[in-house]
């Protein structure tokens, strides 16, 4: 075993030093001395971290494929008895964390990889004192900068999403204690390459934190015309840096500095990001387009990329080969699917009554109208695929389904969003809650609500209406299931509970609920890991 991680290693730094992401790793065509010759090819380190992050894998990458599993684990979701997937569905869905599962391995693999790049171009970056290319244009040296900003930025991720997966939180009493994860920073020592430190959980908390605040020093907020043009759809910007770093700090109960990102974003934002347009939008794209409350893309829309991720299949309504939006003619049902809304969560949010029925609050949403889906209870004789289910016996009331992936004009290469505006007003809506701040709290509720409003439905304007939120009536409730309602099966549940400490409910599990600290609430390194490591 540990012979077959040295060669493994010694492959993935002749890798590195050739910047490539294909069929070329195994050719050493440049000397380690001088990986990168001119700005254009040292471009080619900022792309191989987003290709393990989105594109390495059937489920679209290591962040991918964390928030299909991050999301099985909440209380968000159902699993549908007789539904199968060649994943660990039930593993996930029992949340039995002492096993090793593939897919969290797969993970943990690209994100070390993708962490690798990072390294060797950050340190090609600062051996040469941030000046690689000396002469280079002013415009050739900017781009040269924001290359190293998302170095910075896409280290950061994996290595936070790797703490989400594989540590426990702060709070837990191994946080500090147990060393966990690899601790790699640099190539440049094949020493430490090949027998790298493991820390505890803090230590590595500390190396996102310093990443991200690299980054916003080093990103643009905005990619102009001395960048490639596509650049402004699919790359980190420092609204995306400013933005992670808030999750970040939400997870470790850093919530004054949270807030302080968070507010950063939402002042900067303005005519750049906002959130006049309905929901769908976010969803519903193909093409080198975004829309306009989405701060970082993942993009899929280049043929020659990997396809959209189809783990997702598991958790949405669609087949990922739909077009034209998925519905009417074009209605194409998923194989793959093996989880629908959990009956805990549709009641508390308000959208399902005891009975199943809908409710008014649902029936004048947007979100409901256009990124979920009822289907009535099984009915294998009925005439409309998209009213009755028809594919699951054991479904016979009706139930709620995901229905935000696969909306593009080509399913395939739909994009999706990593960050947006609406969970920046919703971290805000909180913290001010918690910090006694109710009206502030009202303010940036009423701003995602009235986004979801239907007038049409309702007859009246928002402002009217009784779902206008004020200081006198805001609540924590409010907050969170608003949050379920427009953040739901896009992989934030988990980190938001954990994150104020609140236990995680069973959804329709016959179980407990997880309480905090969440004792042994993560999943295994994977074991060649600790082989190699001589643990």
């Amino acid at each position: 075993m540990k012979t077959l991680k040295i060669l493994s290693i010694i492959l993935s730094i002749s890798f590195i030093f050739n910047g490539c992401n294909d069929e070329e790793f195994f050719e050493l065509q440049r000397p380690p001395e001088d990986p990168w010759l001119t700005p254009a090819e040292y471009e080619r380190a900022a792309v191989s971290p987003y290709h393990y992050a989105f594109y390495s894998s059937w489920g679209g990458g290591w962040y991918m494929v964390d928030r299909v599993v991050f999301d099985i684990m909440t209380d968000i979701v159902y699993r549908i008895p007789g539904a199968g997937a060649d994943y660990p569905i039930d593993e996930v869905y029992e949340r039995s964390t002492s096993l090793e599962l593939g897919r969290n391995n797969d993970s943990f693999r690209d994100g070390y990889r993708g962490i690798a790049v990072c390294n060797s171009g950050l340190d090609f970056y600062y051996a040469a004192n941030r000046e690689p290319f000396p002469d280079a244009s002013n415009a050739e040296k900017q781009n040269v900068h924001r290359i190293a900003g998302e170095l910075h930025f896409m280290r950061a991720l994996a290595y936070f999403n790797h703490t989400v997966r594989n540590c426990p939180v702060p709070g837990n009493p191994a946080y500090n204690s147990l060393e966990i994860l690899p601790y790699r920073t640099s190539v440049s020592d094949i020493d430490a390459a090949l027998n790298p430190e493991f820390v505890v959980t803090d230590t590595i908390y500390n190396l996102v934190i310093d990443d991200l605040k690299a980054a916003k020093k080093l990103l643009p907020w905005q990619y102009t015309d001395i960048y490639h043009p596509s650049y402004q759809y699919g790359r980190a910007n420092r609204f995306a840096a400013h933005a992670i770093l808030a999750r970040v700090y939400m997870r470790i109960g850093e919530y004054d500095l949270a807030l302080a990102e968070t507010d950063t974003v939402l002042m900067m934002s303005e005519g750049y990001y906002n959130l006049s347009q309905d929901p769908i939008e976010v969803f519903n794209r193909s093409e080198p387009s975004i829309g306009e409350e989405v701060i970082f893309y993942a993009l899929y829309y280049d043929e020659d990329l990997n396809n959209t991720p189809k783990d997702f299949t598991l958790l949405t309504l669609l087949d990922y080969r739909t077009i034209n939006g998925g519905h009417g003619e074009d209605f194409k049902r998923g194989f793959w699917h093996a989880f629908c809304m959990s009956y805990p969560v549709a009641m508390q949010i308000g959208w399902m009554e005891e009975d199943y029925s809908e409710t008014e609050a649902a029936l004048r949403d947007k979100r409901y109208q256009q990124l979920y889906h009822r289907f009535e209870g099984y009915d294998i004789e009925a005439n409309d695929d998209e009213t009755f289910e028809q594919k699951y016996p054991a479904l016979t009331t009706p139930r709620l389904w995901c229905d935000k992936y696969y909306r593009a004009p080509d399913g395939r290469f739909g994009n999706v969003p990593v960050i947006r505006l609406a969970e920046l007003y919703l971290n805000r809506a909180i913290l001010r809650y918690n910090n006694g701040n109710l009206q502030g709290a009202a303010d940036d509720i009423n701003v995602i609500r009235k986004r979801a409003w239907d007038q049409a439905v309702a007859g009246v304007v928002y402002e009217e209406s009784d779902d206008f939120i004020t200081a006198a009536n805001i609540t924590e409730e409010i907050i969170e299931n608003e949050r379920l309602k427009e953040l739901m099966f896009e992989g934030d549940g988990l980190l938001y509970l954990q994150g104020l400490d609140k236990p995680i409910p069973p959804g329709e599990r016959e179980v407990d609920a997880v309480p905090e600290p969440y004792p042994d609430f993560y999943w295994p390194v994977p074991q060649s890991e600790l082989d190699f490591s001589g643990e």
